[in-house]
């Protein structure tokens, strides 16, 4: 095992094997993570470096580096720790002051540092620690500050060797250097720095650096036009050589260099003024063609002698030039002769770029038989021509195929990769098998066994060779997909208690359940179901989830209902400690909770058993409310199944799931009648539990007497009462003799003696009796049939839609009426009042309507009669008269026999005054 030091405030994360092991910077959330030590910082081992590579810096630029602190193992070590730079004068040694020395941490464990020199010369750089004890590993560091006014921006890189060029030619570009005021700067041939490196290569080239103009220290010129320097150079051209830089008063402005790449590709060019980068520090990009095909360096690098017949078999040929680089988009020129004398059988095709210097072309070959080939490239034949090539039977090669082998994880398989193979003579050997990348593989003979790393899930592979009796060999391939298996079970309970119609447990969820899955992320389910229960999900605290949350629902299957539960793993464990167990009505016992978990490769079961402890619950009768006898018989059987077609029984729910024998549930059954007296026949074992109540008493009293028949005796009382089993109380009640004249009340209770479980939610594990009564009308004189009852109700309602039909008509007849007299009415209205104007007559008080108590006159206004008498009516004076108290006088209307003229006879009508007066005043 390979040991790795790190350092740092971090946290190793060990992942599965699908990904990495990483380490960050941060401090740990979660506990039980291995933590890395954090070695101390060492000064001998930390290393500065520059910004830009050179030992020569402009008088007043910005000087800048970068100090790396290490650790003894060379770990990078955080923390802006305090150095001390000193900057040395050569030759004096004296310290320079260095006013704006500035250290900024700009990542982990590096930190740039930064200053300026107001002196040139030669200088050398100290960093130690604070107790200046210590030097850093690259100390001291020599460097020179020259006077210099190189700018960026305004000096001039121009050339053809900056462009496209071609591997193996001489490529040329020149460097003029300029001030910011675009006048020539001059500095020593040594002071300027070129960089050259292909991008795919850390070496970089070896330029020819050249000056092109050579002026005097004093020379003092003004502006220089770069076109004509370049047109009128110096007869001195002098080379880089010692001579030329051990002299110190030569300096230019302008230079050649010259460079010759070797390898085609891209490259990059930077060019540097002391620590000044040109071209505004932007590297110049240029490409680089490979030269022409080498014959003698290329040629045919992948054939096979023996082929198959009637079988496509490939060429490869390479094309490089004189320096090794491949040569692409040349499979026009590249074509494949046949050397033979036979050529019929023989067919050819184009060659393919592979787009890396080599082409691959084919052949198929019709006939069994040897043949020679050439490659050749635009009428050159590479090396070897021609080869040969032996045409085969298919038969007579080994045929591989790709096999695919499916495991759960943390497990090992042993499998035959050749057994689907096919190789003649029935006999090969693996040469050759690949190692896969995510678990172990051993080879016996044919048998193959992988082992996954522990915790892997996902697919690998490896590949592999055999070779038969022939020689001939064969690749195949096996895949293997490794399946995770479904959700373990880390903790579960071994036994659960609920309570009888009670949802349990009444608040949260049952405790210790929790599955173990290995991808977190993964969304998996699980589910629960119960044969004589339902399985609920109890309201949970408030979670914040991610999008992909928790989901449930419910299904019945068959009579079973299933609560399925979806989501991550964190997600599942969370839900399932809310999981409540509610059973079917009445039931209590044993039940089993069924917990499946699945994901996507299969499920995972396992049977949690759940004990429901039993609710005392009230028995029931079951009788219907009367119960009609003959009246013809005193001695009847009150609940007749011949006659009666309704099912008389007693039960009680706990029976249905009692845990023992049904023999041994009883309860107390009594029967009692208001009038009248019941006889029962009994078995002998019920005597000791049977109670009586006679005619003449109201208390229950033991059987005193008794005589027994055939294991059974006879009692009659007024109420009897017995303790035995359901069944046997049902069935004695249906032999429940009546004897009576009239008809009574039978009352039948049934006490199920408290101890079938407990009351009221188990808490005691206690219970108390409990007991029902209902009543049955016993009735002697049986009422009408149902066919007679339903036709004396139809015409009742028959009778009662007839009068209340008849009535509205009535009414409405008389409304109409109504309306017709009133509207004659208004049409006389206006002539009587004229009339009655014209005929008002005086009232007296009359002496005999004084008799009984107070004297009055009244005195009758026209107005009045008119609108109270029907017009035909004529109104005399009062007079006092006695013959009638009323005083009124009817007055016959009397048609005239001349039909010109109309004369009226009246009836004379005494009406009492209006006016009244007292005699006594």
């Amino acid at each position: 095992m390979e040991q790795v030091w790190l350092s740092g405030h971090g946290v190793c994360h060990s992942y599965r094997w699908k990904s990495t092991t990483s380490c960050t910077s941060r401090k740990p959330d979660t506990e039980g993570l291995p933590t890395v030590i954090r070695w101390a910082l060492d000064v001998s081992s930390c290393v500065a470096r520059w910004s830009i590579e050179t030992k020569y810096f402009q008088l007043f630029s910005l000087m800048e580096g970068f100090i790396h602190q290490y650790d003894k193992y060379g770990n990078h070590v955080p923390g802006l720790y305090e150095f001390d730079v000193e900057i040395v004068e050569n030759g004096t040694n004296l310290i320079m002051p260095v006013t704006d020395l500035q250290f900024t941490e700009v990542d982990i464990g590096i930190q740039l540092f930064s200053f300026t020199l107001a002196e040139p010369g030669e200088f050398m750089l100290v960093i130690s620690d604070k107790e200046q004890k210590t030097h850093i590993s690259n100390m001291p560091y020599q460097f020179t500050v020259f006077i210099g006014y190189c700018d960026g921006m305004s000096s001039i890189v121009n050339g053809t060797g900056l462009n496209h060029s071609v591997a193996g030619e001489v490529s040329r570009f020149s460097v003029s250097l300029r001030d910011a005021f675009e006048y020539p700067s001059l500095i020593e041939l040594q002071i300027l720095h070129v960089q050259i490196f292909h991008e795919a290569s850390s070496q970089p080239l070896q330029p020819s650096i050249h000056p092109k103009q050579m002026v005097n220290g004093d020379f003092s010129a003004g502006k220089t036009n770069l076109s004509e320097v370049l047109e009128t150079e110096s007869a001195f051209t002098p080379t880089a050589d010692n001579n030329i830089n051990s002299s110190g008063n030569l300096r230019f402005s302008i230079f050649d260099v010259n460079y010759t790449p070797q390898k085609s590709g891209p490259y990059q060019i930077r060019v540097f003024c002391g620590n000044i980068p040109l071209n505004g520090g932007h590297p110049i990009r240029k490409e680089v063609s490979p030269g022409r095909v080498n014959a003698s360096l290329s040629g045919v690098v992948k054939y096979s002698s023996k082929v198959s017949k009637l079988m496509k078999n490939d060429i490869v040929v390479q094309l490089m030039d004189s320096y090794t680089n491949p040569i692409l988009s040349q499979q026009s020129k590249i074509n494949l002769e046949i050397a033979s004398i036979n050529r019929s059988g023989f067919s050819t095709s184009s060659f393919v770029d592979n787009n890396d210097g080599s082409y691959t072309g084919s052949y198929v070959a019709m006939d069994i038989g040897s043949y020679d080939i050439c490659a050749s490239f635009d009428g050159y034949r590479f090396f070897p021509c021609p080869f040969a090539v032996t045409v085969y039977p298919s038969e007579y090669f080994p045929v591989v195929h790709d096999d695919l082998v499916s495991l759960w994880e943390d497990e090992s398989i042993a499998f035959n990769a050749l057994e689907n193979d096919y190789f003649a003579g029935d006999n090969a050997t693996t040469s050759y098998f690949s190692k896969p990348d995510h678990g172990s593989l051993l080879q016996y003979e044919h048998l193959f066994r992988y082992t996954p790393h522990r915790g892997f899930t996902g697919n690998d592979s490896f590949s592999y060779t055999i070779s038969d009796i022939n020689g001939n060999f064969a690749s195949g391939c096996v895949n293997i997909s490794v399946l995770s298996i479904p959700p373990q079970f880390v903790s579960y309970p071994s036994q659960l208690q609920a309570t009888e119609d009670v949802i349990s447990p009444r608040y949260g969820g049952f405790a210790g359940l929790e599955i173990m899955y290995s991808d977190s992320d993964e969304n998996i389910s699980i589910a629960f179901s119960a044969k004589f229960g339902t399985i609920l999900l109890s309201p949970m605290l408030m979670k914040f989830w991610r999008p992909a949350q928790i989901v449930s629902s419910m299904k019945d299957e068959g009579k079973t209902k299933e609560l399925t539960l979806s989501g991550t793993l964190e997600e599942i464990n969370f839900a399932i400690q809310s999981i409540q167990y509610f059973g079917n009505g009445n039931f209590s016992g044993s039940d089993v909770i069924t917990v499946s978990t699945r994901n996507r490769n299969g499920k995972n079961d396992l049977d949690i058993p759940i004990y429901v402890e039993p609710i005392n619950d009230p028995p029931f009768i079951n009788v219907p409310t009367y119960v009609f006898l003959d009246r013809s018989v005193d001695e009847e059987l009150v609940f007749d199944s011949q006659k009666d077609k309704f099912d008389v029984f007693y039960g009680d729910p706990d029976a249905l799931n009692f845990p023992g024998n049904k023999s041994r549930f009883q309860v107390m059954c009594s029967m009692e009648v208001s009038s009248g007296l019941l006889s029962l026949n009994l078995p002998a074992e019920l005597i000791s539990n049977t109670e009586l109540k006679l005619k003449i008493s109201y208390q229950w009293q033991p059987v005193q007497t008794f005589v027994t028949i055939s294991k059974h005796f006879t009692i009659k009382a007024k109420g009897i009462r017995f303790r035995a089993t359901l069944d046997d109380c049902n069935t004695i009640m249906k032999q429940l003799i009546y004897h009576g004249k009239d008809g009574a009340i039978l009352t039948l209770t049934v006490n199920d003696m408290g101890n079938y479980g407990c009351y009221p939610d188990c808490a005691s594990m206690m219970s108390i009796p409990l007991y029902v009564e209902v009543t049955v009308n016993l009735v002697r004189r049986r009422p009408l049939n149902a066919f007679l009852s339903k036709a004396i109700g139809t015409s009742i309602i028959i009778e009662f839609v007839f009068v209340v039909s008849l009535g509205v008509v009535l009414l409405f007849f008389i409304c109409k009426c109504a309306m017709a007299l009133i509207s004659e009415r208004r049409k006389k209205e206006p002539d009587d009042e004229v009339a009655g104007v014209q005929r008002s007559h005086k009232c007296k008080s009359s002496n005999e309507l004084a008799d009984n108590a107070t004297k009055s006159k009244m005195c009758c206004s026209s107005s009045f009669l008119q609108r109270a008498l029907p017009s035909n009516f004529r109104q005399r004076s009062c007079k006092n008269t006695r013959e009638s108290s009323l005083g009124l006088e009817m007055i016959s209307p009397q048609r005239s026999s001349d039909p010109g003229e109309h004369k009226t006879s009246s009836s004379h009508v005494l009406l009492p005054c209006l006016s009244t007066k007292n005699d006594g005043k």
